[in-house]
């Protein structure tokens, strides 16, 4: 039978144990892989096994460690204990450090078969709902419904269940971290950790040693071993964030563990094999850097797999809308501000504003929007100046008119409530939806005091 079925982990320091195990597996249609160490098992954790058989009498690490440490590492894996001792101590201990079920030698066929097919089905059903709630969180990370950005979406959810080398290409502030993260959360590597390496804040000579780690004495301040990045990310993904500014000699050696999969520390001669999934980012042109000898040509293949690009919020002016509502949910915590709306001039002032710095500028507009509003109504006015003054040239006569004409709006607005309100400052501060200290400061700006029936030179008085 083809090995269809799923990967299993046989961990044993008992070579016939492990060869009739893996036989039992191999005829029911699972790939079976034999290990003899613990160490080995948590070196295998980034291919992603449907079940591990996990003998806990080893040396030099026992089962039960070997156990603990796999739900350190954050996987939810079932590992089936297998031991020679049936007592209600042991079975216990392994149920409590997170065992998913308990067999004793001599191991009964039938039910170690019926064990690991529940377990594999088990592990498959977790998967599935782990990716469906990793597809609902990249929903609600990458917003929006242009057909630009829905291009970007296909482009992720076709090249995430592979192990191929994603470059993603695009403007500062287009969200390709977004991008990268998505990718990781619907990929083979989603249980491991996601690492960002932002090359171009690394000084040149410092980057060996972010990347790669360092051994003890491997120079001045290397006051003890260190493991890099690539280390960190060991079943997950490494995210190299601006990759154009890194250094000749990082290339160079980041191209041979491209090539190997594997490394050795600064300092160091022992190679260090990782399992991780590489993508990469840049707002530069890596072509131009190849031209001018900048970057290696060889390097630039490795990583250039499968290209996405990330188009500018400019081109795809219709997400907008949803990006404001988004970051006015995101935001409500932090400012205090509930916003219920945002005036269609203001809408129509963002979408037509160009946004060189894209969504990152988007999101710092609204915030500071949602700070500098007294009501729950953000209009054109709660903008910065140069946003509107921009955009006017492009938006509608009547909004660029009312753009120019706040002032007199808001004293116009103002003396409406105040009469509506009888004059009483807190009833039309309300009426308003702003708050009643700034309704006071607005009357004494704009000198109406005598709708109120009152003098606020020195205080505020009650209503």
């Amino acid at each position: 039978m083809g090995a269809d079925k799923g990967l299993v982990l046989i961990v044993d320091d008992d070579p016939v144990t492990r060869r009739l195990l893996s036989s039992w597996l191999e005829e029911e249609g699972y790939e079976a892989v034999s290990l003899a160490e613990g160490q080995d098992c948590l070196d295998a954790l980034g291919r992603n096994p449907g079940a591990i058989c996990l003998d806990i009498m080893m040396e030099p690490v026992d089962g039960i460690e070997v156990l603990r440490e796999i739900r350190r590492r954050g996987s939810r894996v079932p590992v089936v204990m297998i031991t020679a001792k049936d007592t209600a101590e042991g079975a216990v201990e392994a149920m409590k450090a997170g065992a998913y079920d308990y067999i004793v030698k001599p191991i009964d066929r039938l039910r170690f078969k019926t064990v690991i097919q529940k377990a594999v089905e088990m592990s498959a059903l977790t998967t599935q709902l782990e990716r469906l709630r990793s597809e609902l969180a990249a929903a609600d990370t990458i917003i929006g419904k242009s057909q630009a950005l829905k291009e970007v979406l296909w482009h992720i959810r076709r090249v995430a269940e592979t192990n191929v080398n994603v470059f993603i290409q695009g403007e500062s502030g287009t969200g390709k971290e977004l991008v990268a993260r998505a990718i990781h959360r619907l990929s083979p590597y989603q249980q491991g950790p996601f690492v960002d390496i932002n090359c171009g804040a690394i000084p040149e000579n410092l980057q060996e040693s972010e990347f790669f780690g360092h051994e003890k004495g491997a120079f001045t301040g290397a006051i003890q071993a260190r493991p890099g990045k690539l280390e960190l990310a060991e079943g997950g993904t490494v995210f190299l964030d601006e990759v154009s500014e890194m250094s000749p000699a990082t290339q160079v050696k980041l191209l041979r563990f491209l090539q190997e999969r594997s490394f050795d520390r600064v300092g160091g001669s022992r190679r260090i094999k990782v399992n991780v999934r590489v993508i990469s980012a840049t707002n530069r042109s890596l072509e131009e850097a190849l031209a001018s000898g900048t970057f290696r040509e060889d390097l630039y293949y490795r990583l250039v797999v499968y290209p996405i690009t990330v188009p500018p919020l400019r081109n795809r002016s219709e997400d907008i809308p949803l990006l404001v509502a988004h970051f006015l949910t995101k935001f409500e915590k932090d400012t205090g501000k509930a916003i219920k709306r945002i005036t269609p001039e203001a809408i129509e002032a963002l979408v037509n504003y160009p946004w060189p710095g894209n969504v990152r500028e988007l999101e710092n507009v609204i915030v500071r929007a949602m700070i500098v509003v007294d009501g729950d109504v953000i209009d054109l006015r709660h903008l910065p100046a140069s946003l509107w003054r921009a955009a006017e040239g492009r938006i509608s006569p009547a909004v660029a008119t009312q753009a120019q004409t706040l002032s007199e709006l808001e004293r116009g607005g103002l003396i409406r409530a105040l009469k509506d309100a009888g004059g009483n400052v807190a009833a039309a501060a309300r009426r308003l939806g702003i708050g009643r200290a700034t309704c006071y400061r607005k009357v004494k700006a704009y000198n109406l005091e005598a709708l109120t029936g009152r003098q606020m030179g020195g205080g505020r008085k009650s209503d």
